[in-house]
């Protein structure tokens, strides 16, 4: 979670590293097979890095939620989902984070969420207030998880900006990434044939 000039952007911190680490295998497999390979085994490498990096981005580079004060973007792997605050309907955060919106159900990728880590959460409330429970302390700073925080984060904004921000929900496709993917196979396959 980041915010910045008003606007909190959530994403997954392990996603970033897989990511990256799996786009540095594969350009260090493409360079290796432009130096070492003949030209049909490069084009056909080149191809499938090509196609597998646009699918590694787009599962884990791309995915974000970025939430501001005029609307909630979600980046999605294949598209972008942009939603007034006074579109959305309803926030919950089950075995994916979704978004009600326009009497459609919009799953967020990028904030897991993990029923461990809200078990572990709630057994955390549970010794903090069995220790002692009449403090306010507790109750101010009660654990939960990072989904949990989200869709908390999600409601109170849409209750606080949902009469200032209005309109209709916006769905934008991710074309670089379905272009980079058909290039990727497109390559592959030439390669193969050759």
């Amino acid at each position: 979670m980041n915010t910045d000039e008003g606007v909190t952007t959530y994403r997954s911190k392990p996603a970033v590293f897989t990511g990256v680490a799996l786009l540095a295998a594969g350009l260090w497999l493409a360079v290796d097979s432009m130096v070492r390979g003949d030209g049909k085994d490069t084009v056909t490498v080149v191809g499938a890095v090509l196609a597998v990096g646009a699918v590694v981005v787009a599962l884990t580079l791309r995915a974000a939620v970025f939430a501001g004060p005029e609307m909630l973007r979600i980046r999605n792997p294949f598209r972008t989902i942009e939603i007034p605050w006074g579109a959305v309907q309803e926030v919950r955060a089950e075995y994916s984070l979704e978004v009600r919106a326009d009497d459609r159900k919009f799953h967020i990728w990028s904030i897991p969420v993990s029923l461990r880590e809200r078990k572990r959460a709630m057994r955390m409330n549970s010794r903090a207030t069995a220790e002692n429970p009449y403090s306010a302390h507790h109750r101010d700073i009660a654990q939960a998880a990072l989904a949990d925080h989200a869709v908390a984060d999600f409601r109170g904004m849409a209750e606080q900006l949902g009469k200032e921000s209005t309109g209709p929900v916006k769905v934008v496709w991710s074309w670089e990434i379905l272009g980079a993917l058909a290039v990727g196979i497109a390559l592959a396959a030439i390669g193969w044939s050759m």
